[in-house]
């Protein structure tokens, strides 16, 4: 076996790094491996190679920890506000929530703010 690694031409050997040896293997429904077949088809990749980059270049988007899922409930809580709100000011004229409406502005501001970094500057990324 040694005389065939020493035969002069043929493809150099890959290195360590550039080796695909690891395997990850998924199951998917028969509806996502013709949708990524034809993705892979459409960009002209063996589906392999589709797979392969799709997952490199993915951006997967975390779960929300807990402070910011508390934060996300207070903000819908006062989107019930304003619904109230915004019934009254029908109901009676804006002159008599308008204090009211900037009272929970003030608070819709301050739990914005409580919001991790993170999670504002997200943009919508998903795989």
């Amino acid at each position: 076996m040694t005389g065939i690694r020493n035969k002069p031409g043929g493809r150099p050997a890959k290195s360590r790094i550039d080796k695909q040896s690891r395997v990850v293997s998924t199951k998917l429904t028969e509806l996502q491996f013709y949708a990524i077949r034809k993705r892979a088809t459409e960009a002209g990749l063996r589906v392999s190679e589709y797979v392969r980059q799709a997952v490199v270049s993915a951006e997967v988007t975390p779960r929300l920890n807990r402070q910011d899922a508390d934060t996300i409930r207070r903000l819908a809580g006062e989107a019930n506000n304003i619904n109230q709100l915004a019934h009254r000011a029908n109901a009676g004229g804006f002159a008599l929530v308008a204090v009211e409406l900037v009272k929970l502005k003030n608070r819709i501001v301050e739990i914005i703010n409580q919001l991790s970094n993170d999670w504002k500057n997200k943009k919508g990324k998903r795989i």
